[in-house]
């Protein structure tokens, strides 16, 4: 037999009850009384339903629900917690006003909601892993990006040091690093900080006062450790450990790069220095000073050259070039440039054919394509310096009574570069004493003034050091200290100091 309409209300799966104009409860079916753990209708009826709910609950009914009630006439799954002898219930309450017969009554429905509120919990703890996930990802990409732009191990020290505190969250940073397989070493200067023990170098590791220790190793090699402090502000998110492990894997690939790094510069750099060094003839009749320092600090090596060679026992060979570009790849256009030059060299040729050669082998290699050079030859007995400059500054030539001229004849266009004129070459008769400086850009050029002030300085500096009495050393490495880091600058001094003149003891080189 189909059961009555109040038969129904009552056996309903869901908690209902019914409230009359000051929300007290009139009515109540079978399910919201099996959740209350109440014999009949008598036991709750005439309570408030506020009453039923927890503490947060009944507040939320009495300060915002009920209101909107009285005014919207209704409110929809709101999320509350029903007080049961089981512990607390979550339920979705919705509530209807009607009037009934000119009596105001509420329809209150309470539909069980703990699935729900597990799933909603599942939820949020999945969404706080991912945001985790995300943050960790995009500070360990941070970590990453930082660190790609440094070279050399105190470049990677002190960019983890600087990462530390802004990406990982840490108050400071210390930082042990081992090199050349040697053994872990303080590097810089910080807060003082328990060095690291063996038994935390195994892997991240949490200290008792919450610092963080975080060895750096790859392929099985403890390259440095890291040890972090976390911040004590209030609020402060505690430092993650999971996440500076994987950032130490960072810095550890880094650190082996630069380890590696290093190693090249170190061969590349001595390879340089030995190729430069035979660059200093020694004789009686000349002195020859030289310093060079390439723009790039990181590796030490660069494409500007100086040279100096015997052509003939009395014709000394100078040259100065400066190949476009830096590091490596100029470094080797160098080298292959200042052997070619010097292959080129023939008693029987002058500085115009020996430029002609160079551009020869500029087209047919491909290597050294505008570079700039000035190639000259000293006679050692009579004082005859010959030159010609292919697309480079004009030698500097100073006299013992302080008075400086550059050389501006005999130019032409850079190695490679083909002109309707030909290469040129002049004659200059030096007296002894008489100086000649052959020098690159790096030396006289700035971005913060034209070339005609950088040559004008230079011709000062070295008039001055002229009436100062000041050594070639001296001169040629304030000239050189001065010139802006991110270029390099060479510099190549001659003084002939006459025929027969002079003895090994006064020769110096730099």
């Amino acid at each position: 037999m189909p059961r009555s309409r109040a038969e129904r209300w009552m056996l309903a799966p869901v908690a209902l009850a019914l409230l009359d104009a000051d929300a007290r409860i009139v009515d109540a079916n079978d399910e919201l009384l099996r959740l209350l753990d109440v014999p009949d209708v008598d036991a709750v009826a005439g309570r408030r339903v506020g009453d039923l709910l927890t503490v947060g609950g009944r507040i939320y009914w009495e300060t915002h629900l009920e209101p909107r009630l009285h005014e919207a006439g209704r409110v929809d799954e709101v999320a509350v917690e029903l007080r049961t002898p089981g512990g607390r219930e979550p339920v979705l309450l919705t509530a209807i006003e009607r009037d009934c017969h000119g009596e105001r009554l509420v329809d209150v429905a309470m539909l069980g909601a703990r699935e729900r509120s597990r799933f909603e919990h599942e939820l949020v703890g999945a969404r706080r892993a991912a945001e985790a996930a995300e943050r960790q990802v995009r500070l360990l990409h941070g970590t990453a990006a930082e660190l790609a732009s440094a070279a050399g191990v105190d470049g990677v020290a002190r960019v983890l040091l600087r990462v530390a505190g802004a990406l990982l969250g840490a108050r400071s940073a210390a930082l042990w690093v081992a090199r050349d397989g040697g053994p872990l070493r303080r590097w810089g200067e910080a807060d003082e900080v328990e060095p690291p023990t063996v038994d935390e170098i195994a892997e991240t590791t949490t200290r008792p006062d919450g610092k963080v220790v975080v060895p750096l190793r790859t392929a099985g090699a403890l390259l440095g450790v890291l040890v972090l402090t976390p911040r004590d502000a209030p609020g402060a998110e505690p430092l993650d450990p999971a996440t500076l492990a994987a950032a130490g894997q960072v810095a550890a690939l880094a650190l082996a790069r630069a380890h590696m790094h290093e190693q090249s510069v170190s061969v590349a750099s001595e390879l340089q220095r030995a190729m430069l060094a035979d660059g200093i003839v020694h004789d009686p009749r000349v002195q020859v000073l030289a310093r060079y320092r390439p723009g790039v600090d990181d590796l030490q090596v660069g494409g500007d050259w100086y040279d100096t060679f015997r052509v003939t026992p009395d014709t000394l060979a100078l040259s100065v070039g400066d190949v476009v570009g830096r590091g490596l790849a100029a470094a080797t256009a160098m080298g292959q440039l200042r052997t070619a030059a010097r292959a080129a060299a023939d008693a029987e040729l002058g500085p115009v054919q020996v430029v002609e050669r160079l551009d020869r082998f500029v087209d047919r290699t491909g290597t050294g394509f505008m570079t700039s050079l000035v190639y000259a030859e000293l006679d050692l007995v009579e004082g005859v310096l010959r030159y010609s400059c292919a697309g480079h500054l004009p030698p500097l030539h100073v006299r013992p009574d302080g008075d400086a001229t550059y050389l501006w004849n005999a130019r032409s266009t850079p190695l490679g570069v083909r002109a309707p004129t030909p290469r040129a070459a002049d004659t200059l008769r030096l007296a002894p004493g008489d100086l000649v400086v052959l020098y690159t850009d790096g030396v006289v050029e700035r971005r913060d003034r034209s070339l005609e002030s950088g040559l004008d300085e230079l011709a000062e500096i070295v008039t001055n050091a002229f009436a100062a009495g000041l050594t070639g050393e001296e001169v040629l490495a304030a000239l050189v200290a001065q010139a802006p880091e991110h270029d390099d600058a060479c510099l190549l001094a001659v003084r002939w100091l006459g025929p027969g003149t002079g003895s090994a003891d006064e020769e110096r080189a730099v």
